[in-house]
């Protein structure tokens, strides 16, 4: 393969990875509606310090993952990540009971955050389609100084 097939090819996987960016970014994402937030399952709470280095959720399986949380100010980030061992639709959704605003964003494992989710409402849900397997980290972030208290639930559909 001479320099000008590797150019190609580089343009080749640029279209690729521009086209994986678009379909992301036009995927079904937003905030507000539904019913309120699920109890999550006794032992699945937020374990600080976890704004470096995330907690994990464990593996996506048939059913969803819940854990409760708190973002104790502006400057508390809190990191999850779930793994998924084949193709998915991966859904995600923050919610919590008070007036302050929280953000939601998804990272794959090379940290390119493929989606944020800020509107002015709650909760901020997410389903994005035919993500490869992998391990993705979600993050919430707070704009409030006081505590929020949250629960965010992860899945496939």
């Amino acid at each position: 393969m001479n320099r000008a097939d590797k150019g190609v090819l580089d343009m080749r996987h640029i279209s690729t990875l521009a086209l994986l960016v678009l379909s992301l970014a036009l995927a079904g994402c937003g905030g507000g509606g539904g019913s309120g937030s699920t109890s999550p399952p006794p032992g699945n709470t937020e374990a600080e310090p976890n704004d470096f280095t995330s907690q994990s959720m464990g593996t996506l399986t048939g059913s969803d993952i819940t854990f409760s949380g708190s973002a104790a100010s502006a400057a508390d980030v809190d990191l999850y990540r779930v793994t998924a061992t084949a193709t998915t639709n991966l859904f995600v959704r923050l919610d919590w009971s008070n007036g302050n605003d929280l953000e939601l964003s998804i990272s794959n494992a090379a940290g390119i955050f493929v989606r944020t989710v800020d509107t002015a409402g709650h909760p901020e849900t997410c389903t994005l389609p035919a993500l490869p397997a992998g391990t993705y980290t979600v993050r919430v972030g707070s704009f409030s100084n006081t505590a929020t208290p949250y629960t965010i639930t992860v899945g496939s559909r």
